[in-house]
């Protein structure tokens, strides 16, 4: 078998490669990519090549992960808070001020991040930047497929957040009213569908029954019938047991 080339830890070398200056990125990505196929991990090499290079956004983002790692950790978990608020608010258990304070701590978490960007990056953080930069920290917040991606440093793309929190953050919003005539859509559809089960099941033990009383019937008759049978063999052998005394 011919050596392999020696390949660092993949994930390590994808951490690097997101946290090289932009204008890097392609270089040491196709460098990479070229380790791995004469590696002989031809797939690995293909995937790797096929990366996208992120956005200027993007990358931005990515770059706070390395720099300010506790600020990325506060906003991923005010997100999640935010998140888990809402969806209470939406059913009823939790109020205005809850989810007024939970909003307050994911956009302070968003600010403080935008300030060490602008330190960061010096006279790159234009105003149009930074706006860019702070809807896709809301967004990936809040969204789980780009939390994940964001925890990494591995954006690639910069992101739309719409609305005042998770549940507007990636697709249009939706009124509360709509949410609740949907949940009341869906809780009689599933009473019906509930119902018709039950009446089904109900149908089939009274058939049920109505088998078990004439297999009843039939084993009780059965029974009658081997009863007088034994009291008619019972007679005819005591007549036989007396008929036996008197010939004695």
């Amino acid at each position: 078998m011919r050596p392999l080339a020696a390949v660092p830890d993949l994930e390590h070398e994808l951490d690097a490669l997101y946290a090289l200056p932009l204008e890097e990125f392609t270089k040491a990505r196709n460098d990479l990519a070229a380790r791995l196929k004469k590696a002989h991990q031809a797939d690995v090499a293909a995937e790797v090549r096929a990366l996208k290079k992120p956005s200027a956004v993007a990358w931005a983002a990515n770059s706070l992960v390395d720099s300010d790692r506790e600020l990325i950790v506060e906003l991923l978990g005010a997100g999640e808070r935010l998140r888990e608020t809402q969806q209470q608010a939406l059913h009823g258990r939790a109020g205005a001020d809850e989810v007024a304070d939970v909003s307050g701590a994911e956009r302070a978490a968003v600010r403080a991040l935008l300030a060490a960007a602008r330190d960061r990056l010096g006279t790159r953080a234009t105003p149009a930047l930074l706006d860019r930069l702070g809807q896709t920290l809301r967004a990936a917040a809040v969204d789980d497929e780009a939390r994940v991606l964001l925890e990494r440093g591995r954006l690639t793309d910069e992101l739309k957040a719409v609305g005042f929190g998770p549940l507007e953050a990636v697709k249009p919003p939706r009124r509360r009213s709509d949410e609740v005539g949907r949940a009341a859509r869906e809780r009689v559809t599933a009473l019906r569908a509930e119902a018709r089960r039950l009446y089904g099941e109900a149908h089939d033990a009274e058939l049920a029954a109505e088998q078990a009383r004439q297999a009843s019937a039939v084993l009780l008759a059965e029974a009658e019938q081997k009863r007088a049978e034994a009291e008619r063999a019972a007679t005819e052998l005591s007549a036989a047991e007396d008929g036996l005394r008197k010939r004695r």
